[in-house]
């Protein structure tokens, strides 16, 4: 399935067409590049919905870098603004620019910020992660040298990890198992950085790298009905996200987009893998991956599923779920100062006291003798 986007004015009737293809790179003339977004969605998606990430934000909106291997991310998306770090682009430069739009849009899912207006209420999962792009491609539709973006892949996922991302959404999907990308993720692993990938492929019987390797977290498409129709996978999924009909931001334009593609729903899942190492720093990437899975929207039946893996990814419940396996957490320290008691004044008890002693000495000294009085009349 080709990664399609479409005008936030079409969200009634959903009229998907492929991007240019032949996309040249951002600010250069007569570059076909995606068209400005104008137009602002003023509902959340049924993935926004789905997702419900506000629910947690009182305990943490993310942290730290997630790097995102695609198109590049454009810095001045609006939603994005100081989110988007310069990044790296392969063939030179910064990555924080995107004429295709795809690597934006992933972004967006990821660390879109609120915009404070209830009439534009799209948002991110992690909307206090940074985003670390790093542009492979300019038109991933047009790639015919599969050996090279198996390598650029690669390279990408190195340069993320360079980067200082702890988190690395692949949005590309090889169909290659060559030693560098095998190499590229053990170097990641090494470094205690989770890579995110899509288990889609092009056609059946290839295979989904880097989604087969080793300490890569596979993730599943689905859509508001359920996993996509006959889908084509190439690595069994771990977890499934949503990746039809959503919400987000494009490279220019004060709107939203809205896209399908199965290489979205990386987006969903990195985003919230955000949000755990922002609240749980002391889990290992391999700890973060088994969280989420852990604490999915899990089907019925034996698991992992076919189509689902262990299940949707759950954003509240992957932060807030107590597991029987997690380690132990010291306690935050904190500095607390007892008041002591105060004394009583003793002066007020102490006048009452002495005024008591004087009433009974007078009540003594005037009843006295009228008392001595009344003795001699009684012997009287």
């Amino acid at each position: 399935m080709r990664w399609r986007l479409v005008g936030a004015a079409a969200a009634v009737l959903l009229a998907t067409t492929p991007l240019p293809a032949a996309a040249q790179p951002v600010g250069e003339p007569g570059g076909q590049c995606a068209p400005p977004a104008q137009t602002v969605q003023p509902t959340q998606s049924w993935a926004q919905r789905r997702m419900a990430a506000d629910r947690v934000w009182q305990l943490t909106t993310g942290a730290g870098v997630v790097g995102v291997v695609d198109t590049g991310v454009s810095a001045t998306a609006p939603g994005l603004g100081g989110a988007v770090l310069p990044g790296t682009n392969l063939v030179g430069g910064p990555g924080d620019g995107d004429c295709y739009g795809r690597g934006t849009f992933i972004a967006g899912l990821i660390a879109a910020r609120p915009s404070g207006d209830p009439d534009n209420p799209f948002t991110g999962i992690a909307p206090g992660a940074s985003v670390l792009p790093v542009r492979v491609t300019d038109a991933p539709d047009k790639i015919i040298d599969h050996v090279g973006l198996a390598v650029a892949i690669a390279d990408g996922i190195i340069a993320a990890v360079d980067g200082g991302a702890t988190i690395v959404a692949v949005g590309l999907v090889s169909t290659l198992d060559i030693p560098e990308l095998r190499a590229a993720v053990s170097y990641a692993v090494a470094r205690d950085v989770l890579v995110v990938a899509s288990t889609v492929v092009p056609k059946k019987g290839q295979l989904a790298f880097p989604a087969r390797l080793p300490g890569v977290l596979a993730v599943a498409p689905v859509g508001p009905d359920g996993p996509f129709h006959d889908p084509t996978y190439g690595a069994g999924p771990a977890l499934a996200a949503p990746a039809e009909d959503l919400v987000s931001v494009a490279p220019t334009g004060v709107g939203h987009r809205i896209g399908s593609g199965p290489e979205l729903a990386v987006g969903y899942v990195a985003g919230t893998a955000a949000l755990v190492r922002a609240y749980r720093p002391e889990l290992s990437a391999p700890q973060v991956a088994a969280r989420l899975l852990a604490t999915a929207d899990q089907p019925s039946g034996r698991l992992p599923n076919k189509l689902l893996g262990f299940g949707v990814v759950d954003p509240f419940a992957a932060v807030t779920t107590v597991l029987t396996d997690d380690p132990p957490t010291t306690p935050i320290a904190e500095n607390l100062v007892v008041p002591r008691t105060e004394q009583p004044d003793p002066a007020p008890a102490n006048r009452a006291l002495w005024f008591a002693g004087a009433v009974v000495a007078v009540a003594l000294l005037a009843g006295g003798p009228a008392a001595v009085a009344a003795g001699r009349r009684q012997r009287g």
